[in-house]
């Protein structure tokens, strides 16, 4: 698609803020995103494919299974913190059920499971509404976490530049996946992971 101009041209230099604007102004025909951005999407005050946008769950792959990772931010309060007891108050109002309604009526999905169960309730009477978390709901069976190490951000830093160098075909496929793989094993003996 890159490579015959179905897309705009900087498409592979996009942030997440970039491709959500693309798609908004129809720019964009497909965007992987959180779930957050769906009533961004659906709003005709922000949107100019609001009225006619969907949300799908992936695609399968060639095993037969869907694969993507999920997550949640979070939220705690260090051993160093100045004011413990007003931090962990700050969480607990950032994460109960009442901040959770407030976030789930705007898009994001609520980490709660009674705030999830009232956010189906309340979707009943809107259709596009109930696609996003039916969608998002099957998705997340095939979720998984990213790598619980802490350099994870730091390879995913390497390695991305170098499959972006193969979608722009500077590089082989091959050959970005060998520099990714090196650049991701030379992280992890720096960290004595290796």
């Amino acid at each position: 698609l890159y490579k015959a101009k179905a897309v705009p041209a900087g498409t592979t230099n996009y942030l997440w803020d970039d491709l959500g604007q693309g798609f908004a102004s129809g720019t964009v025909a497909l965007n992987l995103d959180w779930p957050g951005w769906a009533g961004f999407f659906n709003d005709p005050k922000s949107s100019k494919v609001a009225g006619n946008v969907g949300v799908k769950v992936q695609p399968k792959g060639l095993s037969g299974k869907r694969s993507g990772w999920s997550g949640a931010h979070g939220f705690s309060v260090t051993e160093n913190c100045a004011n413990k007891e007003a931090a962990a108050s700050l969480v607990w109002w950032l994460t109960n059920e009442d901040s959770q309604k407030l976030e789930a009526a705007a898009g994001p999905l609520p980490t709660r499971t009674k705030v999830w169960e009232w956010d189906l309730e309340q979707a009943k009477s809107d259709p596009y509404k109930t696609e996003v978390l039916q969608a998002f709901q099957e998705a997340a069976k095939n979720a998984f976490p990213v790598p619980q190490t802490p350099e994870w951000i730091e390879i995913s830093n390497a390695v991305y530049p170098e499959l972006q160098a193969a979608i722009l075909g500077d590089k082989t496929s091959k050959q970005a996946l060998d520099d990714a793989a090196a650049k991701a094993t030379q992280i992890l003996e720096d960290a004595g992971k290796l």
